[in-house]
C-alpha cells in the first residue's frame, strides 16, 4: 500500500518541530519537512516559499497528498500569503489535503469565546501584530475560496517545552526573569486560550488522517488571563510565584493600542471531534507529563 505523502511547511520552527517528530513516528507516511535557513536540521529540506520557481518546482516533485502550512514571520506574513500560498493553491490537486495553521488574532473585536463559524474582525492598524494577523485573516478566505478540501486549525498562545527542548518565549523570558530574582507583571484581564504545544501536535496527526474538513478550534476548554498562566506556570516549574504580579489593561488604553482583551476560543468542537486531550495550564501539565480534558 503507498504511503501518503505529507509535506509539512516550516518544520524547524516552535510547533513544526513537534509536529515533525510527532508524524515521524507514523508509518503509514512518507514525511517531508522543509526549513528556510541552511543551518536548520539536515533532514529537512531547504525551501523559500515565496520563491515561485523553485517552491512550484518542489512542489512537482514530491506531488504530496497532504500539506500541512506551519509557517509564520511577525514581518513577513504577507509575503508569505500573496506569494508562496498563491503558488501552493494554484498547484495543489483538489484530492490532495490542506491543513493550514492560523491564529487567535483574526479576531479583533475582543469578545472572547470565539466559534469557528464567527467572522474575522481585522486588528487595528497600530496593533504590533496587525500586518501578522490581518494577513492570516486574507489567506484563510483564499483557501475557502480555492481549496476546499482543508482544514483551517487557530489556537491561542502556543507553550511548554516541545520534542525537541524549546521552550515557548513567553515562559522563557518569564524563567530568566523569576531565576534572576525580577518581578514579572502581566495583564489580569487580557485573556487567551492558551493550548501546550504537544497537544497541537497530536491534534494535527488526528487530522491529518481524519475525515474532518473545515475549520476548528483547538486548545482547553477553559481561557486564561496572562496573570493567571503565567502564575500557574511559575508554580508548575517550581518558582516564585510570588514574583508574578497582577497589572490591568484599561478599556480605553486597550481601545488606544488596538488591544482586544479576549480573543479566547470555544472549543467544544475540537473535544467532540478528536480523541487529544487539550490539558490547562497547571502543575502536571508543564512539562507534558499528564493531560485533562480541559473540562
Amino acid at each position: 500500500m503507498e504511503k501518503r505523502r505529507v509535506l509539512l511547511l516550516g518544520a524547524s520552527g516552535y510547533l513544526g518541530s513537534q509536529v515533525y517528530q510527532e508524524l515521524l513516528r507514523d508509518n503509514a507516511i512518507d514525511l517531508m519537512g522543509t526549513c528556510f535557513s541552511a543551518q536548520a536540521v539536515h533532514q529537512l529540506l531547504r525551501v523559500d516559499v515565496t520563491d515561485t520557481p523553485s517552491f512550484s518546482a518542489k512542489l512537482q516533485e514530491f506531488s504530496p497528498h497532504v500539506v500541512i502550512w506551519a509557517l509564520m514571520s511577525a514581518t513577513d506574513e504577507r509575503e508569505l500569503m500573496e506569494k508562496g500560498l498563491d503558488v501552493l493553491l494554484s498547484q495543489l490537486p483538489e484530492k490532495s489535503k490542506f491543513i493550514f495553521i492560523s491564529t487567535d488574532g483574526i479576531f479583533g473585536g475582543g469578545t472572547g469565546s470565539y466559534r469557528e463559524e464567527d467572522p474575522p474582525e481585522p486588528l487595528e492598524e497600530r496593533n504590533p501584530i496587525a500586518t501578522y494577523s490581518n494577513a492570516k485573516i486574507r489567506g484563510e478566505a483564499r483557501i475557502r475560496e480555492r481549496h476546499p478540501n482543508h482544514v483551517i486549525v487557530r489556537v491561542g498562545p502556543i507553550y511548554g517545552r516541545n520534542v525537541v527542548g524549546q521552550w515557548d518565549k513567553r515562559v522563557a523570558s518569564m524563567c530568566a526573569d523569576l531565576e534572576a530574582g525580577r518581578e514579572v507583571s502581566r495583564s489580569g484581564n487580557l485573556y487567551k486560550t492558551f493550548v501546550h504545544v504537544e497537544d497541537v501536535g497530536k491534534a494535527i496527526h488526528e487530522l491529518l488522517h481524519g475525515s474532518y474538513l473545515g475549520t476548528l478550534h483547538l486548545g482547553p476548554a477553559k481561557k486564561e488571563s496572562y496573570y493567571s498562566f503565567f502564575k500557574k506556570m511559575a508554580l508548575a516549574l517550581g518558582l516564585n510565584a510570588d514574583g508574578v504580579k497582577e497589572t490591568l489593561l484599561k478599556e480605553a488604553e486597550a481601545l488606544e493600542r488596538g488591544i482586544p482583551l479576549d480573543t479566547s476560543l470555544r472549543t467544544k468542537k475540537a473535544h467532540e471531534l478528536l480523541q487529544t486531550r487539550f490539558r490547562q495550564a497547571g502543575w502536571k501539565n508543564a512539562y507534558g507529563n499528564d493531560n485533562d480534558k480541559g473540562e
